[in-house]
């Protein structure tokens, strides 16, 4: 029997709607079969043959072989059901054994949107035995698979047997291979584990074979996570040997994982390390921890005293409380000084809180900050472990705590802006350096201060300020003994700026002298006081009008003080601008603290001047300088340019100070940084970096680096070099290979 299309559906429904529809099922449920390799879903059962769903099947003819007990539906056949869509050349029913067999340029549609391809599909009923030739998928939107034959083993298993996959972008004109393909004899996608394992993969690039694997899985790309074995990291080098990392990564739950890895070396003993991160509904927490059994070595891997217990342990954690206060920590600890250099581990230096550390000393802290519109709180408990030879424990701090109170009136006074201030800080320790019993001290100061912007006369500024202060000192006179006395403070001053704008067809200039004039109370200093907080701090272009020039609260600025200086800026209608300032700082008397580092050691400073000039991407500049403030000899210089030309880009830092002020002795007072890149053909650039002392005429950092990039590679070849020497550590040098394919991860070594 044949039927049209007009009369297809009136027929059918009166003859053959079940054997229609459990052909149509079968079919549909067939799609689930030919797609969870795309998808890694477990697929929805067949509804049973008795239960009549709604099922749509349009074609240009419909045949019923009553003899040969089949129903064909051939031209243009499409079949819609649950948001599903079935297309292909031509489809049949065996009414007997209850197979469907699809025929020619069959897409099967689902939900999501996402298709897969194929020339044949075939399935009994039952959905018990499912197969596929000509397998054409996208997965995960980004991968892209085809197999020559897919069978569908049971509920849980889909076999493809000669497969390609990969995650770049396919040429439609087919002359150009992707970047990277990965072909096997056959694969297994296991929809109960979510991953797709291949077995004899060989992995190409740009069509070439590069790299055979016996085997290799990985989840499916469209599983965001999934537990197993990460790309391996692998190399060498003098002090550890050959080394082989391994991590496997797991996916505790969809709030939480643990990585685990075990690196193997040549020279010395394994190490083994653990990351776990969880998030919770106000927040999240990471935890690395690394550790070892073994003895002190140096460069060579030449083993050095006993083995002992090595560990590292670097943690953050940051929750809300409510709309306005956090809370956090962060861990930084490790065994000795050179334990991270020594096994080439990172963590040092990364932001876990509020206060940062450095890779020459780690800080731990306990955190609480509240913010909102016109108010700011904080509270912190901090502790420190320094990495330089130099640092002594004893000297260095417990924070017990750090807290400050920031408020904003929002009310004028005097038509002006109040602030009102409150901080306090307590420190503990064995000793402080001074004394043999001044190790713990604290203080709490209050603090209010007023200030108002008048514009008057010919466009001038005019902004009075004041300030009064009370601090509270609780210091260790003795052992175990303590004295708390006081100190009130104040100020009154005002600044005044002059602007001059000349608007002009290309630029607008615009000259602004500034005058800070200001009088601060006298007997603040106290030998009882010990400087803290105001060590490493010096007047610059940043602060030079600030009416204290010390940034924080132990010390204090006694006397009068007048701070002149000019600003220019020059910006063009097209975005282009350039800005300097010169200036300087008289004081009325000198004061205990303030010192030539920091620039207020007598009644003048030296001169301070600044500039930074911005054409947009092709080039930048800035510069700092400070300038004796009679010869003008250069005692300081922090210079940086960028440029780019055409396939050229440069980045460039040059540092020079007079070793007086340097912070500490052992930082080098001229040192000179540059990165220069260049882009080569179709996703090539080089780049060449250098950071050279030049007092010690040694490269802290030398390295060459080639780098190709598309959608779905990365590749990076870096050759690197430091002659720097610190404790055991001396000079180093590595080669560094790393490759990134999407959906599959990053293999690096080096």
């Amino acid at each position: 029997m044949r039927m049209s299309r007009a009369g297809e559906m009136a027929g059918r429904s009166a003859e053959r709607t079940p054997f229609g529809w459990a052909a149509v099922a079968a079919a549909l449920a067939m799609t689930v079969s030919t797609t969870a390799i795309a998808q890694a879903q477990t697929p929805a059962p067949a509804p049973p043959a008795a239960q009549n769903e709604n099922v749509l099947l349009e074609a240009d003819e419909l045949i019923d072989d009553q003899e040969a007990r089949t129903i064909t539906a051939q031209g243009d056949v499409q079949v819609r059901y649950q948001g599903r869509t079935l297309r292909a050349d031509r489809l049949v029913y065996d009414l007997n054994s209850g197979e469907i067999h699809a025929i020619g340029d069959v897409q099967i549609a689902l939900e999501d949107g996402s298709v897969t391809y194929a020339e044949e599909i075939e399935a009994d009923e039952a959905m018990n035995v499912g197969a596929a030739r000509e397998l054409r998928a996208r997965i995960g939107g980004n991968g892209t698979l085809a197999a020559r034959a897919a069978v569908r083993r049971g509920e849980g298993q889909s076999e493809l047997r000669n497969v390609i996959y990969t995650s770049c972008p396919i040429c439609t004109t087919g002359d150009r291979p992707p970047t990277w393909s990965l072909r096997a004899r056959r694969a297994v996608q296991n929809r109960d584990t979510r991953t797709i394992s291949y077995q004899g993969a060989v992995l190409e690039l740009a069509g070439v074979p590069v790299l055979y694997l016996p085997f290799i899985a990985h989840p499916d790309p469209s599983v965001e996570r999934a537990s197993g074995f990460l790309p391996p990291n692998i190399g060498r080098n003098r002090r550890l040997g050959t080394f082989y990392d391994q991590p496997y990564y797991w996916a505790i739950s969809p709030s939480q994982d643990l990585t685990a890895s075990l690196r193997l070396h040549g020279n010395v003993n394994p190490l083994a390390g653990l990351q776990y991160r969880k998030r919770f509904f106000s927040g999240d927490l990471e935890l690395n921890t690394s550790f070892t059994q073994e003895a002190e070595f140096d460069s060579d891997g030449d083993i050095l005293g006993e083995d002992r217990f090595r560990y590292s342990v670097f943690g953050r954690g940051a929750f809300q409380i409510n709309n306005y206060w956090d809370w956090g920590f962060g861990i930084e600890t490790i065994y000795d000084d050179e334990y991270l250099r020594r096994y080439d581990l990172d963590g040092a230096g990364e932001r876990r809180g509020p206060y940062i550390g450095q890779d020459t000393r780690l800080i731990n802290q306990l955190y609480a900050i509240g913010q909102g519109i016109d108010s700011y709180s904080s509270i912190a408990f901090v502790g420190f472990q320094g990495l330089r030879e130099t640092d002594t424990s004893e000297l260095l701090p417990l924070i017990l705590p750090y807290a400050e109170f920031d408020r904003v009136l929002q009310e004028p006074v005097l038509g002006g802006q109040v602030r009102l201030q409150a901080n306090t800080a307590a420190l503990s320790r064995q000793d402080d350096g001074v004394g043999p019993y001044t190790g713990n001290d604290a203080r709490l100061s209050v603090s209010a201060t007023w200030r108002r912007d008048t514009v008057f006369g010919p466009g001038m500024v005019l902004s009075p300020f004041a300030q009064v202060r009370g601090d509270v000192f609780h210091v260790e006179t003795a052992d175990d003994e303590y004295e708390t006395f006081g100190r009130t403070l104040g100020l009154a001053g005002a600044e005044i700026s002059w602007p001059f704008m000349r608007p002009g067809e290309n630029f607008d200039l615009i000259v602004e002298p500034v005058i800070m004039g200001a009088w601060a109370s006298d007997d603040a200093d106290d030998p009882r006081i010990v400087n803290e907080d105001s060590l490493s701090f010096e007047l610059d272009d940043s602060n030079l009008f600030r009416p204290n020039a010390a940034p924080n609260y132990d010390l204090w600025e006694p006397g009068g003080r007048v701070s002149a200086g000019v600003r220019a800026t020059a910006r063009a209608r097209t975005g282009e601008s350039a800005t300097v300032m010169f200036g300087r700082r008289w004081r009325e008397e000198q004061a205990p603290g303030f010192t030539d580092r920091n620039n207020l050691a007598g009644e003048a400073s030296d001169w301070v001047a600044s500039g930074q000039i911005d054409l947009g991407s092709g080039f930048g500049a800035e510069a700092r300088m400070r300038l004796d403030d009679q010869s003008l000899k250069v005692q300081r210089i922090d210079m940086g340019v960028r440029a780019q030309v055409g396939r050229f880009s440069a980045v460039g830092r040059y540092l020079n100070l007079d070793e007086a002020f340097a912070l500490d002795p052992t930082d080098p007072t001229e040192e000179i940084s540059a990165n220069v890149g260049v882009e080569l053909a179709r996703g090539w650039r080089m780049q060449f970096g250098l950071t050279r002392d030049l007092d010690s005429d040694i490269n802290l950092r030398q390295d060459i680096r080639a780098i190709y990039e598309d959608d779905c590679t990365f590749l990076e070849i870096a050759y690197t070099r430091s002659e720097t020497q610190r404790g055991t550590i001396g000079p180093d040098e590595g080669l560094q290979i790393r490759i990134g394919l999407r959906s599959l991860g990053v293999l690096g070594g080096s």
